[in-house]
């Protein structure tokens, strides 16, 4: 992956965290402290199952690139900065 591509893949992470950042100070702005906490608490419970949802996305991502553009594992791995056995792993969803 060229410097460039992995800047602007920095870069597009950056902007999600920074909104993922932002909803999870909504929590703050919830007036009662009993019930900031219970939603705080509910949102720490369920968020290993959130998880998930970046996994999928990389390896749907990478299903088009390789079912959907013909592209093989080797090139996979270096359009996404790895190497050609991870992309596999990554679309088998091992990884």
């Amino acid at each position: 992956m060229a410097d460039e591509e992995r800047d602007e893949a920095r870069a597009a992470a950056d902007e999600v965290l920074a909104g993922v950042r932002a909803a999870l100070r909504g929590l703050e702005a919830i007036p009662d402290a009993a019930l900031r906490a219970q939603a705080a608490g509910l949102v720490l419970r369920e968020w290993p199952a959130e998880r998930t949802l970046p996994k999928e996305i990389r390896q749907q991502a990478v299903d088009a690139l390789h079912s959907g553009q013909g592209l093989d594992f080797p090139e996979i791995g270096r359009l996404i900065g790895t190497d050609r056995s991870r992309a596999w792993r990554i679309w088998k969803g091992m990884s």
